[in-house]
């Protein structure tokens, strides 16, 4: 069973992905899925992780046979074209609750005859997700990026053959070729840190590799960083937009108002960059 401070423990991670996702759904899209993306549009409405729903009859039932499951019972006045999708929601929500079987009916009492549907066609029904994992992707098919954020994801990939010291190195000397200025650089290093905690000694790893290197990262700032202070990340977030939406027009896969809504900026900020203004 999972134990309880597990989301605590890993919102770091979860902020560092969301910061960067911007930057990482095209290539991942793209090499990874298979999914050539003409046009994209970011949808701003948050989902609700909890879904506060009060049925209109529940009880866990065993019959006489030994059959046990939910039966839920709603009682429908309005004729609600879309009430298979609202007993949708209530089936997840008891199901991820209680994991037994769920038995639903809806009784209709509008005078003239319903027109509801009462069943989801094919392609509405959840049958699972696809899989993917980082850590059976080559870890060379992502230190070729252009894009720092998912040069960084090669930490996480298979290594094959190849030691993680050497890994480690080459991702740091490919961010330096990049010539990424200090401060984002500084980001990317202490997101490195904290991404390499997700792999065994891996962090020992790049630590000593840091060291060892000509950068301009103070490491005793890390142990600050998985403190809670996020201060390191925070600073150079312009920087780093204006690189990401300059690396997105670049990419030409979207449009001024796409990458405007992506990195949560206005169309006049892209246009400025556009036109090489900043």
């Amino acid at each position: 069973m999972a134990k309880k401070n597990d989301k605590k423990e890993h919102k770091p991670y979860d902020k560092i992905l969301k910061e960067n996702i911007g930057m990482l759904f095209l290539p991942l899209a793209e090499k990874q899925l298979g999914i050539r993306i003409q046009k994209s549009e970011e949808l701003k409405d948050k989902l609700q992780t909890t879904l506060e729903r009060e049925a209109d009859f529940l009880r866990k039932i065993t019959t006489q046979g030994n059959e046990t499951f939910i039966l839920h019972l709603e009682f429908q006045v309005a004729d609600e074209i879309d009430m298979v999708y609202r007993m949708q929601e209530y089936h997840a929500i008891l199901k991820k609750k209680y994991s037994i079987p769920i038995k639903q009916f809806v009784y209709y009492l509008g005078e003239k005859p319903s027109e509801m549907r009462t069943q989801l066609n094919a392609d509405e029904i959840y049958k699972g997700f696809e899989m993917r994992s980082l850590h059976s992707l080559s870890y060379e098919g992502l230190l070729n990026s252009q894009i720092p954020e998912e040069i960084m994801l090669a930490m996480l990939a298979d290594f094959g053959k190849t030691t993680a010291k050497a890994v480690v190195e080459k991702i740091l000397q490919r961010l330096l070729q990049l010539k990424i200025e200090p401060i984002t650089l500084e980001k990317y290093l202490r997101q490195m840190l904290l991404l390499a905690r997700l792999r065994q000694n891996l962090n020992e790893t790049l630590q000593k590799q840091l060291s060892t290197m000509a950068l301009t990262y103070d490491i005793e700032k890390d142990s600050l960083y998985i403190k809670g202070i996020e201060k390191g990340i925070e600073k150079g977030e312009l920087q780093t937009k204006i690189k990401g939406i300059q690396n997105a027009l670049r990419q030409q896969k979207l449009t001024a108002e796409e990458i405007a809504d992506l990195f949560e900026v206005t169309i006049e900020f892209v246009v400025q960059i556009q036109a090489n203004k900043l």
